[in-house]
């Protein structure tokens, strides 16, 4: 019935449109970051911390931070900042239409009670 065909419609639309970017968006970015951690384990020796020079910013004075393992570098850190900005914007650009969609194929199905003869 008709009914029945733009509720189908509204979810492949909902799942093509939106739901599978979304996963495709976590899947390769998380691939993403997989590997830049993995190489950052290549290249660098787990028992020894660096010892890295740098400037406060406040004082200006020069300090001395380590550079363990377990920290986020510079990179990763834009990596993940990136992989974080762009699917929430994709997902606050995207979701009002989609769940618009959604909304209007239940209530064409609730409004027309025909459809469920």
């Amino acid at each position: 019935m008709i009914c029945d065909g733009l509720q189908i419609f509204a979810t492949f639309d909902f799942v093509l449109h939106y739901a599978l970017p979304v996963a495709v968006f976590a899947y390769c970015y998380s691939r993403i970051l997989h590997i830049i951690r993995h190489q950052r384990k290549i290249f660098t020796v787990p028992d020894v911390t660096m010892s890295v020079p740098s400037r406060d910013g406040r004082t200006g004075q020069q300090v001395q931070q380590q550079g363990g393992v377990g920290k986020l570098s510079r990179t990763q850190l834009n990596v993940v900042q990136t992989m974080i900005f762009v699917i929430v914007c994709f997902v606050v650009c995207w979701t009002p239409s989609s769940l618009a969609s959604i909304i209007q194929s239940i209530e064409v199905r609730s409004l027309l009670p025909i459809c469920y003869r």
